[in-house]
């Protein structure tokens, strides 16, 4: 197939993707939220949410039975963690590696204060059982549809799993704090794209990317190669803003990942999230740029973290 064949492809695929986001779009916060509870990482919730949304999307052409479009979604999102679970021996799922500050309801407490214990020693069946059960309070039969087993065995899942959170709690392991934001050492590179952040200035930030770089804007879009970043998401980004008052940008470990937040401080004196972006750099260049402004719950997540408002409000949709 010529690439011009695969030109055409890919339009009528993106009319059918957005009509797909659209009809999922009343489940998609409720997925996230789900995502996190399993991951507890923002960073990996929102990756296992882009998984999801791809697997579910590509595997509608292999059904044929009518959908519960929730319980689908879902159920691709536990598919997926399971098997990650399975193909790792070790899971990189420490709460003292990363640390999210927010309430937890009374009925999720338990399983919250106890999670690290409980990811590293449930089966993953027993894992996202709880999770369903005593967290998202699913019922049973629920339960038992989402994870494409039987109510039965969800309840001895899921007592099995009470038990042994209930004899670790009893043991009053105490955990230690770790801040989830840390400001790091800014090499010439960063210091650059931090330059080029403030100052508005498209051309700098295009001088530092390499010319294969790779640009995923998350739920959005992927663009390979210098050209298409800087007439397509650069000048996107350069159009909003000009139309701003001062941009301050920081190069801080967010969650455990670096990044480099961007913020508007408008004629108030309070600042504003604009986007969050991640780079990979080779040999002083920008290979992978990553960024998140079309990541709602991860936005509003960063913004309550970093103790600022979202901005631009407009500009955070998946379709």
């Amino acid at each position: 197939m010529t690439i011009e064949n695969l030109n055409s492809l890919s339009n009528d695929l993106r009319k059918i993707e957005q009509e797909f986001k659209q009809k999922i779009e009343p489940y998609r916060s409720e997925l996230w939220n789900y995502c996190y509870k399993l991951t507890r990482s923002p960073w990996d919730t929102e990756d296992l949410v882009q998984e999801t949304l791809l697997r579910s999307l590509s595997v509608l052409a292999k059904i044929f039975q009518p959908l519960n479009t929730r319980a689908y979604l879902f159920k691709i999102a536990t598919n997926l963690w399971i098997d990650q679970l399975r193909k790792q021996k070790h899971i990189n799922l420490s709460l003292d590696d990363v640390v999210v500050n927010e309430k937890e309801t009374s009925k999720e407490f338990l399983v919250m204060e106890n999670l690290d214990f409980l990811v590293r020693n449930l089966t993953p069946n027993q894992y996202v059982t709880l999770i369903l059960s005593d967290v998202l309070q699913f019922k049973g039969s629920e339960v038992a549809e989402i994870m494409s087993t039987s109510e039965g065995a969800v309840y001895t899942n899921l007592s099995r799993a009470r038990n042994k959170m209930r004899e670790y709690h009893n043991s009053n392991k105490q955990k230690r704090d770790v801040p989830s934001i840390r400001e790091l050492p800014i090499n010439p590179t960063i210091d650059l794209l931090l330059k080029g952040f403030r100052d508005k200035n498209p051309k700098l930030i295009a001088s530092l990317l390499d010319e294969n770089v790779i640009t995923d804007i998350t739920h959005s879009g992927l663009e390979m190669g210098k050209n298409e970043t800087e007439k397509n998401s650069l000048k996107d980004w350069t159009e909003i803003v000009q139309k701003q008052h001062i941009i301050v940008s920081q190069y801080i470990e967010l969650w455990g990942r670096d990044v480099i937040v961007e913020f508007e401080r408008k004629f108030d004196n309070k600042l504003y999230l604009n986007n969050i972006h991640s780079f990979e750099l080779v040999e002083g260049k920008v290979s992978y740029w990553k960024f998140y402004c079309f990541s709602w719950d991860l936005m509003n997540m960063a913004a309550k973290e970093l103790n600022v408002n979202l901005n631009a409000q407009y500009f955070y949709q998946i379709f």
